[in-house]
């Protein structure tokens, strides 16, 4: 006995009941392949069967069993989507850390405590990296939902080619069911039943799958495979016209060709000189094409992973100086904005909808935890620019790398090669560089320009060249010189102490 069906013989007599969302007026389209009669057991679709489909979902099995591009393509996907784990997150979170995550509301903690424990069986990374694995090999991918009164309570996996939407012709799902190829069947409320889709062309109940669009390269590939397994099992042998003498008989033709695959063919016979007598001559009729049967894998290899969206680094395929492939980073970047997100957005449409209307949450949303995929050296150098042109603070940097605070260290600072200048004290710094630009520009005796005048605040004595003399260029005279125009032009500043110098 079901859990479900042990609650409702214990509840029979009290009446269950679920706030539904409002209902929407129906819609006066029609889907693409359902007939008048809807989708039904028998009929799932114009020209397709159950038997049909099945068979048809089945051969995007094997072909993603057979070929290892395309479980390499869809393991890469599902593994880098689900790295992280999947996680709560409030919906006013905008990811840049500068606001604290307000406690966690009931509904909540009821969404993770079930997601800890999905099932006796399956964790929830197992059950999504299943989600996705069936989105990219059938196009559609199934969830059984447990619900104990009006919550769910667990979470399953379902098998896609035993599974049988029914609907109306309009498309409205109205339940499914479920039969296995050992006749076992099971009948299915819409509500227990997460069914989520990829794009389809022409739209429709069921999506299409990129192995389904890659079918055509994939079995090329699986027939120029078992081809070159053929001829590297049997050594490569040359292609050969052998031309007996008149006379021979049948059974000596055969004889000869008996004795050559005897001796001649299969690794271990490599090297075997092949003999002939009675006048018969043996001719090469072409060289052996091993490269080219290894070129045509390669490009159907490329279309393989071209129609999943994986760049060559993420299967394993390192091509030095591939033009146009670009970097690993940026091959990381496009992996993850063109492929990954946006299929795990679907995926996470479908579990807020479902399981966060179930648990009452609002406010609040499931996300894939990000994983930084960056090397450590280019997040160190991003990090040291930061703290460098002031956008963070020390204490932010050390908070990152996961350092206790330092005392000072809220100040942001600007380091401009070697000078290391508080932004509070910017305006004086940059008055300050400006009196030190002016060092020795005073004029010659005889000339009265403007210029031959110090700053506000400066007398003649503090201004070197001003007065005529030669400028004392030692280190300490220097030093002496900046400190006391650094001293001035703090001193016209308005609220500034003069102990900021």
């Amino acid at each position: 006995m079901g859990l479900r069906s042990w609650w409702r013989g214990r509840h029979d007599d009290e009446e269950i009941t679920e706030a539904a969302p409002a209902r929407l007026p129906e819609r006066a389209g029609f889907e693409y392949g359902i007939g008048p009669a809807g989708l039904t057991e028998t009929n799932q679709g114009i020209g397709s069967t159950q038997t049909d489909r099945r068979s048809m979902l089945t051969q995007l099995y094997d072909a993603y069993l057979a070929c290892p591009w395309a479980w390499a393509s869809v393991n890469a996907i599902g593994r880098t989507i689900t790295a992280g784990g999947l996680v709560t997150d409030w919906d006013s979170d905008d990811g840049q850390g500068d606001e604290e995550q307000p406690d966690k509301p009931d509904e909540v903690l009821l969404l993770e405590r079930m997601l800890a424990y999905c099932n006796p069986r399956e964790n929830i990374r197992q059950i999504l990296r299943g989600v996705i694995t069936d989105l990219l090999v059938f196009g559609d991918a199934y969830l059984e939902v447990v619900w104990l009164g009006g919550q769910p309570v667990a979470l399953y996996s379902l098998d896609c080619t035993s599974m049988l939407p029914i609907a109306d012709d309009h498309g409205v799902i109205t339940g499914y069911v479920q039969v296995t190829e050992l006749g076992q069947r099971a009948v299915f409320e819409p509500r227990e039943v997460i069914h989520i889709s990829l794009d389809s062309p022409r739209s429709g109940i069921f999506g299409v799958s990129p192995t389904q669009a890659a079918l055509l390269p994939i079995t090329s590939w699986l027939f120029a495979a078992a081809t070159s397994k053929e001829i590297f099992r049997k050594g490569a042998p040359p292609v050969i016209h052998v031309d007996h003498p008149t006379g021979a008989s049948p059974s000596e033709i055969n004889r000869w060709t008996a004795q050559y695959m005897q001796r001649n063919v299969g690794p271990r016979n490599i090297g075997t000189p092949i003999t002939t007598k009675g006048g018969a001559e043996v001719h090469e009729l072409a060289q052996s094409r091993t490269m080219d049967y290894l070129q045509y894998l390669s490009q159907k290899r490329d279309e393989i992973i071209a129609a999943y969206g994986v760049p060559p680094a993420k299967v394993g395929i390192i091509e030095s100086g591939n033009l146009g492939g670009g970097t690993g980073e940026a091959q990381d970047r496009t992996f993850m904005v063109t492929t990954c997100q946006p299929l795990a957005e679907l995926v996470l449409e479908a579990l807020n909808f479902h399981l966060g209307r179930g648990f009452g949450v609002e406010g609040w949303r499931l996300k894939f935890r990000d994983v930084d995929m960056r090397d450590s050296s280019t997040i160190e150098e991003i990090r040291d620019t930061r703290l460098r042109n002031g956008s963070w603070t020390l204490n932010r940097y050390r908070a990152d790398i996961g350092e206790p605070p330092v005392e000072g260290g809220d100040q942001p600072i600007l380091v401009d090669r070697q000078n290391i200048i508080v932004w509070a004290d910017m305006d004086a710094a940059s008055k300050a560089g400006i009196a030190n630009k002016l060092r020795g520009t005073g004029p010659s005796p005889d000339t009265t320009d403007s210029r031959s005048k110090p700053l506000p605040g400066l007398d003649a004595d503090t201004v070197p060249g001003a007065s005529g003399q030669p400028p004392d260029t030692s280190g300490e005279a220097v030093r002496a010189t900046y400190r006391a125009r650094l001293r001035e032009a703090l001193a016209q500043l308005p609220d500034v102490d003069d102990h900021a110098a």
